[in-house]
């Protein structure tokens, strides 16, 4: 039966037939293992395949290096040596180099810049003439179906009128 541990142990191993597992999750693979036929049939199908593969192919020879530093030296003598070309933002370096305060004065103002445009702003503030009380009236109509609101400040400096329809609210429910 598969278990939470051996959806959590088994993509770990086939890395742990092959030892390349660190120290402390070797030992938890060894210790699910332990309780785990299933995950150790598995480990055990990885290792048979990991040896019949090993058997098979044989190991590699060892590189020869007695005649590559030779060639590399003898490529550095035959080439001639291309100018070093300074980066693109070298030239924009080089009057705050080494001027560590003059240096760090300009991280400063930048890094205030940047907090200053990204500091929220008074968007959510009403104008002090908005803050004001409001008086709202009810205004009758000749029309019984319509009613009239008017919001407005004491001084009137601001004004809102709303035209209601009793017609469509009635329709509606």
């Amino acid at each position: 039966m598969v278990s939470l541990a051996c959806l959590f142990n088994r993509p770990r191993l086939e890395r742990y037939a092959d030892g390349a597992l660190e120290t402390r999750r070797m030992r938890a693979v060894e210790a699910h293992l332990a309780r785990c036929p299933s995950c150790l049939g598995r480990v055990e199908k990885l290792t048979y395949l990991r040896n019949l593969v090993h058997s098979a192919v044989p190991d590699p020879p060892e590189p020869d290096w007695a005649g590559f530093w030779p060639a590399v030296q003898a490529r550095i003598a035959r080439e001639p040596a291309r100018p070093i070309t300074d980066s693109w933002w070298r030239p924009l370096w080089k009057p705050f180099w080494g001027h560590p305060r003059f240096t760090l004065g300009g991280a400063m103002a930048a890094a205030a810049l940047v907090a200053f445009s990204l500091w929220p702003g008074g968007e959510g503030r009403m104008p002090a003439a908005w803050a004001q009380p409001v008086v709202v009236q009810d205004v009758g109509t000749t029309d019984p179906d319509r009613s009239v609101m008017v919001y407005s400040t004491p001084d009137h400096a601001l004004t809102v009128i709303w035209l209601f329809n009793h017609e469509d609210a009635s329709e509606e429910s």
